[in-house]
């Protein structure tokens, strides 16, 4: 798993075979093909242990508390700064940017199975904002007092209300006036 991790990340999905995971495992290929049944189920595995926000995700919606926003974005901060995972969850982008197949994939990881439509939506909103937001900070494009590893407190403080606006939005799209002046949906 670990070397399917890496290779994905390095060379996205269409570019890596099971022979160079084999190799780079330091086993036979047919040990790969005996616990997973084809590249894509090993891809998947991958993706499920990289992209892990389902459980988080589902335990933010549940929360329902001002704080279940800025505890989600600890969390994806966390795997933000961890390079290994980083590198991981950028390899996974990738490779979802690349194949419909790894969109489809990526995108399942990211709603847990068993929420109701509206929770989706939220999640969908979240994820949204931290694939941007991760993948903005990694290209340098956010001021350095938020893509400060060593104290991500401002990068939360920063984000902490949008998805807190997020996870409380009402996805059927009745939607509060922006300002008194403007009355078209936020």
């Amino acid at each position: 798993m670990r070397s399917a991790g890496d290779l994905f990340a390095e060379l996205g999905y269409r570019d890596t075979s099971l022979r160079a995971v084999a190799a780079a495992a330091g086993c036979d290929p047919a040990l790969i093909g005996h616990y997973f049944a084809s590249k894509e189920a090993l891809y998947d595995a991958v993706v499920a242990e990289t992209v892990r926000p389902a459980e988080v995700f589902r335990e933010a919606i549940g929360r329902r508390d001002p704080d279940a926003a800025e505890w989600l974005l600890r969390h994806a901060v966390a795997d933000w700064n961890d390079p290994v995972q980083c590198r991981r969850i950028l390899g996974v982008l990738r490779s979802a940017l690349d194949l419909p197949a790894a969109r489809e994939r990526f995108r399942q990881s990211l709603v847990p199975e068993g929420v109701a439509e509206t929770d989706g939506i939220r999640l969908a909103l979240v994820s949204s904002l931290l694939v941007g937001v991760m993948t903005s900070r990694h290209m340098g494009l956010l001021p350095a007092e938020l893509a400060d590893e060593a104290d991500p407190a401002e990068l939360v403080n920063a984000l902490a209300p949008a998805v807190a606006s997020f996870l409380a939005a009402d996805p059927s799209g009745s939607v509060a006036p922006c300002a008194p002046v403007h009355r078209s949906r936020c």
